[in-house]
Order: structure tokens, then C-alpha cells, then sequence
């Protein structure tokens, strides 16, 4: 079944890129062999394509076109494309979306998010320390995170490459051990698991259950956690 998508990178030397869905979920491995039309793809084009999963069960694009209405294809297009060629169509061809936006967009308001969602986590675990003297709760968010991190840089290349990605279950199993303020700003700096509804659906519960769990630390005093699980130091 034919979806619609965009053109979010491309490499016109290499001859690869990759489209994030329309309609949401994992980006889509693009290969020029797969291109129908009379030229070449640029970043940021809509297209329409055809995906499957390859040899290895990952997502590609089978089939592609620009949506351009009815073209004729040239397989010309689908040879090794040229430096000069590639800076020669740029110039002539600009999109007005093709320009990607770098740096993290509405940075004020996501710091402001972000240190609001830090409140409770932090004061519940300066809490702990000066009323239990144990620094576990905040070696643990700093650790977690710091993993959470790294995974979501490592998994972030190897969609770019095309490689072997970290299970999904991971990094949800990281963010449920503390790693979420982690795993939320790495989202941001790598434009990275920020469109697929499912999985902001299980990030953005395991944040629920964080700050519930120190508001009835710090408020509520119903759940006595602390009490009924060991602090290792």
C-alpha cells in the first residue's frame, strides 16, 4: 500500500536517505535504486512510496516517486550521482522545506518543561538524603540517564546506517529505572523517537508514574516507598 512521507535526509553521493512517515512511526530506509521519475530526490521532498522489510526484517522503501504529479521514469537517475551534478540540481531545484532546522526548536519552553519536570525527582531525592542519608536516588537518575543517553545517540546512528537498533523495551526499561531525564533530552538534541505516538505514550507514563510516586513521597506519605525498599547507599 502506497503511504505518503517526506525526504527527511538524503545523500546524494551515497545514494540513500531516509522518510518519516506521513502518518507517524519509525523512519523508512530510501535507497535510489527503489526511485521512479525523471530526476533525482532532494531532502525535504514529499514522495510517495512502497515499504517492506528487507533481508534482515528492517524497513525500506520498495518503491518511490516524487509527488509530482505524472512524470516518466529515466533510469539515468538511478546512476552514481556526481558532486557537480548534485550542486548543479540543488541550485537549479530549491524547496522551501528543505532547509533542516538544527538545534532543539522552542528551546525556551522545553527548558522550562524540563526544569519543571526536574522538581519533584530532585527535591524528593535531596529529601531522601538529608532524612535517610542515602544517596541512591540521586546516583541512580544520574546514572540511568547518562545510559539512557548514550543509548539513544547509539540508536539514532544505527537508524541512520541502517544497522541493528536497540529494542524499544530497552530504553523504556532505562527511562522506568530513572534514566527519563536522560532518555527527554536526548529525544530533543537527536530529533530522535519524538514522532512515534506509541512510544511518547509509554515515555510520557513512566514520567506520570515518577512524579507520583515523589509527590506522595514528599506529600501524601501513602506509599512509604522508601520504607519498604532497601537504599544501597
Amino acid at each position: 500500500m502506497e503511504q505518503r512521507g517526506t525526504l527527511k535526509s538524503w545523500n546524494d553521493e551515497k545514494g540513500f536517505g531516509f522518510i518519516r512517515p506521513e502518518q507517524g512511526g519509525d523512519e523508512v530506509f530510501a535507497h535510489i535504486s527503489a526511485v521512479r521519475g525523471d530526476r533525482r530526490p532532494v531532502a525535504g521532498e514529499k514522495v510517495l512510496y512502497v515499504a517492506g522489510p528487507d533481508g534482515k526484517g528492517r524497513l525500506r522503501a520498495e518503491h518511490i516517486r516524487l509527488n509530482a504529479g505524472m512524470t516518466l521514469d529515466k533510469p539515468s537517475i538511478r546512476q552514481r550521482s556526481t558532486p557537480a551534478r548534485t550542486a548543479s540540481r540543488s541550485a537549479q531545484a530549491p524547496h522551501p522545506r528543505q532547509q533542516r532546522h538544527d538545534g532543539i526548536q522552542d528551546l525556551p519552553v522545553k527548558l522550562v518543561l524540563f526544569a519543571v519536570l526536574c522538581v519533584l525527582p530532585v527535591w524528593g531525592s535531596l529529601h531522601v538524603l538529608s532524612t535517610r542519608y542515602s544517596l541512591f536516588p540521586l546516583a541512580l537518575y544520574g546514572s540511568a540517564s547518562l545510559v539512557a543517553f548514550l543509548f539513544y545517540w547509539h540508536d539514532k546512528q544505527s537508524a541512520l546506517k541502517a544497522q541493528r537498533r536497540i529494542p524499544e523495551k530497552t530504553l523504556h526499561m532505562l527511562k522506568l529505572a530513572g534514566g527519563w531525564l536522560g532518555g527527554l533530552v536526548a529525544q530533543q538534541v537527536f530529533r530522535h523517537k519524538t514522532r512515534k505516538v506509541s512510544y511518547q505514550a509509554v515515555f510520557w507514563i513512566i514520567v506520570l508514574l515518577h512524579e507520583a510516586l515523589w509527590a506522595d513521597e514528599l506529600f501524601f506519605h501513602r506509599l512509604h516507598l522508601f520504607d519498604r525498599v532497601p537504599l544501597f547507599f
